[in-house]
């Protein structure tokens, strides 16, 4: 068995193992007349290296595809995109590209066509001009390295500490994180717990860091036990909330859950035995300017993700088309706000929805 080059290629990945370009291609293509162990010792070799068909041969950026893909660096089953939030990103391409003359090509599961869950997949093809990652990034991601060494314009909606020259669109949730965790400890709070979304993903990462360096510059140890990650059902945040504050040093909450939920976040309580507002106070997080999430909350903490979204996209835009040369780098900051209209909105299908 040979060894891959750098950069893999179909002939190489043949010499890699032993057999050839024809083999190789029957198995990417799904096709009968080659062996079990064949198929098997290929396809480890095409997800190990990362290969894709057309990889590393993307036509020149002169092409005429006008063309912006969307795709998803997140399977839907872990980050659960409601449909308001596809609706508004609808609207948005609408008017920032359509407007322009640009076909939009969504891809919304590439996890399910690709062998290597490559999510670029329609950039290798040559089917996008531009693209679109539409969901938070992976801890482990390598693909937006590969998108960003190919030269082509795009835009993640998400950070990368492994890449800080990516082009992104975001908020910063570590300054959200720190702000929430800083507001509380000047309030006389010593042990606070949080509620953290994104687990294993690049938002999550940020909410620790922010939250950690708070703690830690407040001269108070850092527990780990009191940052507890949770997923976007109901019974899992109402869990974990009652968890945290099963310890009654815990007088303080940072819902930055991503759910918007409180009735979960009452639930939780009273399983515990505690009441907001009254024997633990909360900062929960909004996406909408000025709103109440949980009206028993000291403070809210409002993220501008998709105005944020809507900036880069128009940078996107004028990059593809050489009004300005990329990346794209837009990271906006986080509000925290004591007062908030009266009433709270209702739990919402705008960015996360399960069945639960």
């Amino acid at each position: 068995m040979h060894t891959l080059e750098e950069r893999p290629t179909l002939r190489g990945i043949a010499r890699a193992c032993g057999v050839s370009a024809k083999t190789v291609s029957l198995v990417l293509n799904r096709k009968p007349g080659v062996s079990a162990e064949t198929r098997s010792r290929v396809l480890k070799l095409v997800r190990e290296s990362g290969y894709h068909p057309r990889n590393g041969n993307l036509a020149p950026l002169g092409i005429a595809v006008r063309s912006v893909g969307v795709t998803l660096p997140a399977p839907l089953e872990t980050v659960p995109l409601s449909q308001g939030f596809f609706l508004w990103l609808y609207e948005e391409l609408y008017r920032v590209f359509g407007s322009r003359g640009y076909y939009v090509t969504f891809d919304i599961n590439p996890y399910a066509a690709s062998l290597n869950g490559d999510y670029a997949r329609g950039l290798w093809d040559q089917m996008f001009r531009a693209c679109i990652l539409a969901g938070p990034l992976s801890e482990r991601d390598t693909t937006a390295a590969r998108i960003h060494k190919a030269g082509v314009p795009y835009l993640a909606m998400g950070r990368l500490d492994s890449l800080p020259e990516l082009s992104f669109s975001t908020v910063d949730y570590e300054e959200g994180a720190y702000l929430c965790a800083r507001f509380l400890i000047d309030r006389g709070h010593k042990r606070i717990g949080m509620l953290q979304a994104f687990s294993g993903y690049t938002p999550g990462v940020e909410r620790t860091r922010g939250y950690r360096r708070a703690i830690e510059e407040a001269g108070l140890p850092y527990n780990n036990t009191l940052a507890r990650s949770v997923d976007f059902r109901a019974r899992n945040i109402a869990n974990m909330v009652h968890r945290i504050l099963d310890n009654d040093e815990v007088t303080a909450l940072i819902d930055c859950s991503s759910t918007e939920d409180a009735q979960a976040l009452r639930e939780g309580a009273r399983r515990a035995g505690r009441v907001p507002g009254k024997d633990f106070e909360v900062v929960a997080w909004t996406y909408v300017n000025d709103a109440a999430v949980l009206s028993e909350a000291c403070a809210h903490l409002w993220l501008p993700v998709r105005e944020a979204a809507a900036d880069g996209m128009e940078q996107l835009a004028a990059w593809i088309e050489g009004e300005r040369e990329g990346p794209i780098q837009v990271l906006y900051s986080p509000t925290l706000y004591t007062t908030a209209a009266k009433g709270e909105i209702p739990k919402p299908r705008r960015l996360f929805e399960t069945s639960d």
